[in-house]
C-alpha cells in the first residue's frame, strides 16, 4: 500500500527470497540487520552495525533494530494467545502473502511440516 501512495513499485518477493532488491531505500542494510537480529547472530550483527552506521547512520540502525525486536515480540505474543489474522487482513493481504511466500512462516504451516507428535 505504501508503494501505491508513493507511486513506487516494490518487489515484495525480495523479502522472503533472501536476495534481490525490494526497491526500498537501504534495503540491504534493513534486511541484514533484521535477519541477524531475529536469528541471534550477535557476532555478525556487531560487525554489520558498524558497517551500517557508516552507510546509513546510527539513528537509522537503532530504528531498524528497534522495529525488528518489537515486531518479533508482537508476533510472538499474538501467536501465543492464538490471535489469527482478522478476515479483512486475510482477504486484503492474500495476493501479497502468496507472492512473498510468507504463509510458509506461519506456525500452523510449520507445525504441519515439522510436528512429529503424530508419528
Amino acid at each position: 500500500m505504501s508503494g501505491e501512495q508513493a507511486q513506487t513499485d516494490y518487489d515484495l518477493r525480495a523479502i522472503t527470497s533472501g536476495s534481490g532488491d525490494s526497491g526500498v531505500a537501504d534495503g540491504y542494510w534493513l534486511r541484514t540487520l533484521t535477519e541477524q537480529t531475529i536469528r541471534g547472530e550477535w557476532d555478525a550483527l556487531a560487525l554489520t552495525r558498524q558497517q551500517a552506521n557508516a552507510a546509513i547512520g546510527e539513528q537509522q540502525c537503532v530504528d531498524v533494530l528497534t522495529v525488528a525486536a518489537a515486531f518479533n515480540g508482537i508476533t510472538r505474543v499474538a501467536d501465543a494467545t492464538g490471535i489469527p489474522l482478522d478476515h479483512n487482513t486475510t482477504d486484503t493481504t492474500d495476493s501479497m502473502r502468496a507472492s512473498t511466500g510468507i504463509d510458509k512462516f506461519s506456525y500452523a504451516e510449520k507445525s504441519a511440516r515439522y510436528d512429529s507428535a503424530d508419528e
